[in-house]
């Protein structure tokens, strides 16, 4: 009775259904790939969505490329997910998507600020493995290693040219710490309006089971109560959109570039039934 107390229970919560979900369709394969993306039964499926949501918009916009980005690799089964979703959109909508991952490659590292919840996370935690990841991604995707408050303005001056012709279309923030979160921002903060789409689809991993003082959530605050060039914020009634009311849209944010040029274009993708990547 406990067991099946304890099984009624997981499958109470709509995130270990959906979850599954997800896991049934892997083991049986009887769906189609594009029927297992048009209903989210994929791996990472919050990734597969914000990749999408960068092709569509860059395509709209006439760019033959988009960036998405990974802010905390861990093991690298997120960083491989999005590679896979990078490729299949990339096939489907005829346009290249270029991805990168960032990390310490060590694990967290220390911290005494408590908005970083060191209750809940402590160094050395998701320890990275650079070479056994990087074999295992066979190319797809490049990895930047590194503390994120230099590794970020060193790649937004290098990768400028690559930016311009491939702006910056999704990003997934999984760094766990409010400070770590906060240097991350720079991404949006610094770069310049070619760098990125004028909307940004992102995802922040860690905002479940903490405080809007702590963590990232402080940190997405702390960037708009000081930023002047955008906003960072939730995508409201998305659940309503999704198929099976996925608990990840919840954590689905947009970065918006109110003044960048392209901000006010209309969106052709959004009119063309047709077109769905």
């Amino acid at each position: 009775m406990p067991d099946l107390i304890h099984t009624l229970r997981d499958w109470s919560m709509s995130g270990y259904r959906f979850q599954s979900m997800i896991r049934l369709s892997e083991r049986f394969p009887v769906l189609s790939d594009s029927l297992r993306y048009s209903f989210g039964l994929v791996d990472r499926p919050m990734y597969a969505y914000g990749v999408r949501k960068a092709v569509e918009l860059a395509r709209s916009l006439g760019h033959e490329g988009v960036t998405v980005v990974e802010f905390g690799v861990g093991e690298g089964g997120g960083l491989e997910a999005l590679s896979r979703h990078a490729r299949r959109y990339s096939r489907s909508a005829d346009i290249d998507v270029h991805v990168f991952g960032f990390d310490t490659g060590h694990g967290l590292p220390a911290s005494t600020d408590y908005r970083d919840v060191p209750y809940m996370w402590t160094r050395g935690q998701y320890r990275l493995q650079p070479d056994e990841l990087l074999t295992r991604l066979a190319g797809s995707a490049q990895l930047v290693l590194g503390d994120v408050s230099q590794t970020v303005p060193e790649f937004l001056r290098t990768q400028a040219d690559h930016l311009a012709a491939n702006p910056v279309g999704f990003v997934s923030f999984d760094l766990d710490y409010y400070s770590s979160t906060t240097s991350a921002l720079a991404l949006f903060r610094d770069a310049d309006d070619a760098a990125v789409l004028p909307r940004v689809t992102s995802y922040f991993d860690d905002i479940l089971s903490i405080v809007e003082a702590t963590g990232e959530l402080a940190a997405i605050t702390e960037f708009n109560h000081t930023e002047k060039k955008g906003f960072i914020g939730q995508v409201n009634a998305l659940r309503s959109h999704l198929p099976f009311d996925p608990a990840w849209a919840d954590q689905i944010f947009e970065y918006h570039r109110f003044e960048h040029a392209t901000y006010s274009r209309h969106e052709a993708a959004r009119d063309d039934p047709k077109w769905r990547p």
